[in-house]
């Protein structure tokens, strides 16, 4: 897996995006600015699935906002990849790094439950409930442990 790593930090691709002095600027910022939209997103859906916010019906909330977050985190992993792939042997071994692809995960199976959930219980059931709140929370998490990347 190291050279896996080491290829890619070797690649053409990566070899731009260190040495220009616009696109890891610009793909950083394109991440920061993907990450608050998608974190809104996500927040939206699950508070109004919670009952923090009022509005229309959370299941209808979720299928309104969901293709755009979907979006937002299409951009977040695409520039994610380009931020990774200058320094990817060092980072692939950073723990904040690698507890933020582990809270990731458990973020993507809390989606998948919390779907399930929404079809069986519907928007008022605990299972629901819960995978908001832990939904709520991973992707906070995520967001911490992504800055803390270059701290580690």
């Amino acid at each position: 897996m190291t050279e896996l790593w080491a290829a890619l930090e070797g690649s053409g691709l990566a070899a731009q995006v260190r040495e220009s002095a616009v696109l890891y600027p610009a793909a950083n910022v394109l991440h920061v600015l993907a990450v608050l939209v998608f974190f809104a997103l996500v927040a939206a859906m699950d508070l109004r699935i919670l009952r923090v916010l009022r509005g229309p019906p959370p299941a209808r909330v979720v299928a309104q906002l969901r293709p755009a977050a979907t979006g937002a985190l299409t951009v977040i992993v695409a520039t994610g990849v380009l931020l990774l792939l200058p320094e990817a042997t060092r980072i692939v071994r950073n723990p904040a790094f690698l507890a933020k692809l582990a809270v990731i995960g458990l973020a993507v199976v809390n989606l998948a439950a919390n779907d399930v959930a929404l079809r069986r219980g519907g928007d008022r059931s605990f299972a629901v409930q819960a995978t908001a709140g832990v939904s709520l929370a991973s992707w906070l998490a995520v967001a911490a442990l992504g800055r803390l990347i270059a701290y580690v």
